[in-house]
């Protein structure tokens, strides 16, 4: 997990806490790392200091996890932490100040098959049952913004859903889809 925090590209956490867009810069290990969430279902609300000095902080990152629930099932998983420096690096890469808004992070597997039966779009092998994707908007961005500076960032699968007005982000293999 580590080679792939030090690859993730487009920002940089300045000294003075500023972020700076910088799409061949990386995530500095030293720095303090702030991740703004919101559950667009639930409208939990989390702004937390997710990782600094070079360790990720245990009882913020279980609270970024419940955020990340399935609310169909009120069940959390320990979501992968690569995928919070992703969405990290995806706020800094589009320059909002904005909170990511979550639309789906862990789905059970039940919950993931009933989604399936009403959507062709859902994978059934899907990496949202495994904690390491998230479905996201950042209000104010538009999505296909969004979807280029995921892209950009080469860092894993990135789905474009323009219709339903999200992205999908995880950390599997680098690939993309979607229109």
């Amino acid at each position: 997990m580590a080679a792939t925090q030090a690859s993730l590209s487009g920002a940089l956490l300045t000294g003075s806490g500023r972020a700076m867009a910088a799409p061949s810069t990386e995530l500095d290990p030293l720095e303090a790392r702030r991740l703004h969430l919101v559950n667009a279902h639930t409208w939990d609300d989390l702004d937390v200091v997710y990782y600094t000095h070079g360790i990720y902080i245990d009882e913020n990152i279980e609270q970024l996890n419940h955020l990340m629930r399935d609310r169909r099932a009120n069940v959390a998983t320990t979501m992968d932490n690569t995928l919070y420096d992703q969405l990290l690096c995806l706020q800094l890469a589009v320059g909002s100040s904005e909170p990511v808004h979550v639309l789906s992070g862990y789905r059970t597997p039940e919950t993931n098959a009933k989604l399936r039966r009403r959507s062709p779009g859902v994978a059934k092998y899907s990496l949202h049952m495994e904690g390491r994707a998230a479905d996201i908007y950042i209000p104010g961005v538009p999505v296909t913004q969004l979807q280029k500076a995921a892209l950009d960032m080469q860092a894993g699968g990135v789905g474009l859903y323009s219709k339903s007005s999200f992205v999908h982000i995880d950390t599997g293999d680098v690939r993309h889809w979607g229109s």
